[in-house]
């Protein structure tokens, strides 16, 4: 499944709420980015460094903070654009990244003997 039709399945999600999808767009930039922490708790809270801010997601309550500040839903829209693009954006470049590397590793001539 590529990063796009994943973005799409988190906003088609059943439970699309603001909160949720900008966790779950979290979840997903984690783990293609390796950034972030999530606590390994029941909560799953995430901390994400996005530009020059930490951002703060706990799924469980339902809030998302910058700073120990609580976030209205304006600037919750304005993070769930900003993340899908940076998604995006970053999905284009590994895909250069990755083609580039498989080339320089595989079309190497084989040695065998």
């Amino acid at each position: 499944m590529t990063i796009k039709e994943k973005i799409e399945q988190i906003e088609n999600d059943d439970n699309a709420n603001d909160e949720h999808v900008l966790h779950q767009l979290l979840e997903l930039a984690m783990a293609v980015t390796g950034r972030g922490d999530v606590s390994d708790d029941y909560t799953h809270f995430i901390e994400f460094p996005l530009g020059d801010i930490m951002l703060f997601s706990d799924p469980y309550y339902g809030n998302v903070q910058i700073d120990e500040t609580d976030l209205d839903t304006k600037i919750i829209k304005k993070l769930i654009t900003e993340i899908k693009k940076r998604l995006l954006q970053f999905d284009k470049k590994i895909e250069t990244i990755r083609e580039q590397a498989a080339t320089e590793i595989f079309d190497k001539p084989l040695k065998i003997n």
